[in-house]
């Protein structure tokens, strides 16, 4: 991947940093931390709306997601280590998701022992209300920036986004 300057960025090549004055990592992470602090503090109220309308706990929504990117059914024992919580109460987690119906546990074929999860259509719902949410919160916030601010932000994303890992995260079908 080839190396982003701040030329790229649509930035006046007096700021473009030459590797000796280059940000600093802690630097460069706190910048982007104040970012992502102001867009949680100022950007959420949707989504908080519906994690509230849910009645949805921050673990509940954890284990969705990765129910969500896993391509085969999960243990109870491998979906509890994904959200770092003991088995019972990952059984707990899992038994309330399934009385409302987004997710599905059943025995394992091969040993009755085990418990599998996957989700459900209305789990994939869920994510989906969620995400929707969290987008709607963002696009917000980008209606609040000045045309050059759009420019500049949307030349760095389209950087980051090269890598696939960022990209498989972009939300699916059109955003508008």
């Amino acid at each position: 991947m080839q190396a982003t300057t701040h030329s790229d960025l649509g930035l006046d090549p007096s700021q473009q940093a030459s590797p000796a004055n280059a940000p600093s990592v802690p630097d460069l992470a706190a910048d982007l931390y104040a970012l992502i602090v102001f867009l949680h503090k100022n950007c959420n109220a949707d989504l908080f709306e519906a994690v509230g309308a849910l009645e949805l706990t921050l673990t509940q929504i954890k284990l969705l997601h990765h129910l969500e990117d896993q391509a085969r059914e999960l243990t109870l024992k491998e979906a509890a280590d994904l959200v770092l919580i003991s088995l019972p109460a990952a059984s707990r987690t899992v038994d309330d998701l399934v009385r409302r119906g987004f997710v599905e546990r059943h025995e394992d074929a091969e040993d009755r022992r085990m418990k599998r999860v996957t989700l459900t259509d209305p789990g994939r719902a869920v994510i989906r209300r969620l995400n929707a949410a969290r987008l709607n919160g963002l696009e917000q916030f980008t209606q609040t920036l000045t045309d050059s601010e759009r420019r500049k932000l949307s030349g760095a994303l389209s950087k980051l986004l090269e890598r696939d890992d960022v990209a498989a995260c972009r939300p699916e079908g059109p955003t508008t």
